[in-house]
């Protein structure tokens, strides 16, 4: 028997091995997003859109909320498979933190699971998704940190309020200003953005300049995530709510439903 075969077909093995798609996709500083994980948020909002035609009759509409399901990814497949059994929600909202070192096998994941999701997900970034390469990484599969869209003439205004994994870098609050300023046709105007106002990684200025801006263009809700543990309330006296979101790990996450007068949240317990 020739000894040289086996040797052979054991090298090309492991030469195909290595040259696999997947090997590379998972090394821990790459920042490589598959083609088919670009544009996502692109894509939710085309879905979204058929959605709103399809609920135009309608005066109110729900949506979920989580957030913070960092490495919980079972929880978070528990929570896709929840909402995936009410028919009245139109989308839903992650609050950051899809992955818990902005590394790309954590964002391909999450995706992964998202993926089952029969509605469209948007999502804002968080201070665990900007770690690593995760920045860039969430650019390319998502889009721009900051943005808007328009539902049932609803605003929503994702932000990102990160500080200290992104080198005490400021929040671009002249963007959010100009977002809330463009708002007051809209018959409510929601912010999302990962840290609440209150965190130890804003200084007295940020939380005075965020609080002054939810006041000033009277936001339905400011919803965030980051603390894990649910909240609402309206934390600074005056007339906005504050939503912090449950972590899955905590076994909770949260539906809105939005009616013409009133916005009813509802807790759900895994």
């Amino acid at each position: 028997m020739n000894k040289t075969k086996p040797i052979l077909f054991l090298f090309f093995a492991i030469l195909s091995l290595f040259s696999c798609e997947r090997v590379f996709e998972y090394n821990l500083y790459s920042a490589d997003v598959k083609d088919e994980r670009k544009f996502t948020r692109q894509k939710n909002l085309e879905k979204l859109q058929d959605i709103e035609e399809e609920i135009q009759d309608q005066n109110s509409f729900k949506f979920a909320l989580v957030s913070d399901s960092h490495t919980y990814y079972n929880s978070l497949a528990e929570v896709v498979n929840l909402i995936n059994q009410d028919e009245e929600v139109s989308f839903v909202v992650h609050g950051g933190d899809m992955t818990d070192g902005g590394l790309i096998a954590e964002y391909s994941l999450f995706y992964h699971i998202m993926e089952e999701l029969n509605r469209p997900y948007f999502t804002v970034i968080g201070n665990h998704d900007c770690l690593s390469n995760g920045r860039v990484i969430y650019n390319d599969q998502y889009g721009p940190e900051n943005y808007s869209f328009v539902f049932k003439n609803c605003k929503f205004i994702f932000f990102n309020d990160v500080i200290w994994e992104l080198n005490y870098e400021e929040p671009d609050y002249i963007w959010l200003q100009n977002e809330l300023l463009n708002s007051q046709e809209y018959d409510k105007t929601f912010v999302i953005a990962h840290i609440p106002p209150w965190s130890d990684q804003f200084t007295p200025l940020d939380t005075w300049a965020y609080k002054t801006f939810m006041d000033t263009a009277n936001v339905a809700v400011s919803i965030h995530g980051h603390h894990h543990d649910h909240y609402m309330g309206n934390y600074f006296e005056d007339s906005i709510p504050y939503l912090v979101i449950g972590a899955p790990s905590k076994d909770i996450f949260c539906k809105l439903t939005i009616e013409p007068d009133t916005v009813i949240l509802e807790t759900i317990k895994l």
